[in-house]
């Protein structure tokens, strides 16, 4: 099973290839949907003053730069990726808002973390699991370096649980399935979370589903049901025909305001032991 992921390491990308992708998590990050689930995963780590939080595969820095308010006085949010170029970017975009003083951006990977034991009272990684490559030693380097009491918060989609209110349902299965198996990671990541936490030795484990409603074209759903279309058009997963009228009809909905999809992101949280 062929799955096409250029998030698996940026690192790897050119400088070119690294601003889309920044300008994409920036975009992506203000549609509504996204904005309710950043706020949801938020509201589960709840972030405290004057504690030391660390996420993991931060990319352009949109919830470090979130959390970080909560943190004052006196704390602060690292924020680790595997791209030094996103971590330029990153603190770019910290700088513009006014705090940068309050973030620590730091090159790293999740699967071997630059931190002793117990050194955060928290730890985070939003969309990243489905990009690893050994997700599940992520989630112990994560419980490693919290402390105990401490929380760890994981959250992915599952791109399975999209449903699309479309009249060809024969065709949007195949579509939805090839973009499921074939393009972006482990799509199934978002089911797999429980099971990756307790078998890290996490406890106290409780699970959020997060479920966004789409109806315009302003949300990042839709844009991933485009892409989706596209990855699967130009792969050979659909003609470009069926493309074609898979998306007009569609787009003709959103007009119409009859448009509806959703998906399910599953926000995990549990306490170091």
């Amino acid at each position: 099973m062929s799955r096409t992921n250029v998030w698996s390491n940026p690192s790897q990308a050119g400088a070119a290839e690294v601003s889309q992708m920044v300008a994409f998590l920036e975009e992506r990050s203000r549609t509504p949907d996204m904005l309710e689930v950043n706020a949801a995963v938020c509201e589960t780590l709840a972030p405290a003053p004057g504690e030391h939080i660390l996420e993991v595969g931060c990319g352009s820095g949109v919830l470090c730069r979130m959390i970080a308010p909560y943190l004052q006085p006196d704390g602060c949010v690292v924020g680790v990726d595997i791209s030094a170029q996103f971590l330029v970017e990153a603190q770019k975009y910290a700088f513009q808002e006014g705090i940068d003083e309050l973030i620590i951006f730091e090159c790293g990977i999740g699967e071997s973390l630059p931190y002793p034991d117990a050194t955060f009272d928290g730890a985070l990684a939003a969309r990243l699991l489905l990009h690893a490559g050994d997700p599940d030693a992520v989630v112990c380097e994560m419980a490693r370096v919290v402390k105990p009491g401490g929380r760890v918060v994981v959250m992915d989609w599952d791109f399975d649980s999209v449903v699309v209110d479309h009249p060809d349902r024969e065709l949007t299965r195949r579509l939805l399935h090839w973009r499921n198996d074939h393009h972006g990671g482990d799509n199934w990541s978002g089911r797999q979370l429980w099971r990756r936490m307790a078998t890290a030795g996490l406890q106290s484990l409780s699970v959020q589903p997060a479920v966004t409603v789409v109806h315009s074209e302003a949300d990042g759903l839709t844009q991933s049901l485009w892409r989706a279309a596209q990855v699967a058009r130009d792969n050979g997963g659909i003609s470009p025909d069926e493309h074609d009228a898979w998306v007009g009809t569609l787009k003709e909905r959103i007009q119409a305001g009859t448009f509806f999809a959703s998906i399910v992101y599953f926000i995990v949280s549990g306490i170091v032991p």
